[in-house]
């Protein structure tokens, strides 16, 4: 069930808070894809307060917040290449998610081994 809450955090943070200057702008400027992880870290270390303790909470979130963003770095750049293409460009987002939540499982699966500090 924990992890259910993870996933509903990343569907907020990843989607109902990304704005479409944020969605068309990380791929070009590194200000947008900044806004972006930054709002989804947010939204992550709520969830995670709530769910894990502190120490355990802000490794996991900030681990993911790294994670997500190298994976948006990459992802969007590709998928602006295609964006008029849909047969291509939807597949990307879909890996793109695909990604994000085997790294968010992943991390959840070892948070009490991982330590960042």
């Amino acid at each position: 069930m924990i992890f259910t809450w993870i996933l509903l955090a990343h569907w907020v943070g990843d989607f109902l808070l990304q704005t479409s200057k944020m969605a068309l702008g990380k791929s070009q400027n590194f200000k947008w894809l900044f806004i972006h992880v930054i709002t989804y870290t947010a939204v992550l270390l709520v969830c995670g307060l709530l769910l894990f303790p502190i120490e355990t909470a802000i490794t996991y979130v900030l681990l993911n917040c790294i994670l997500h963003g190298v994976t948006d770095f990459f992802t969007s750049k590709l998928a602006a290449k295609y964006q008029e293409k849909p047969r291509v460009f939807f597949p990307i987002l879909g890996f793109d998610q695909f990604i994000h939540i085997i790294t968010l499982y992943i991390t959840y699966l070892n948070r009490d081994s991982i330590f960042l500090f």
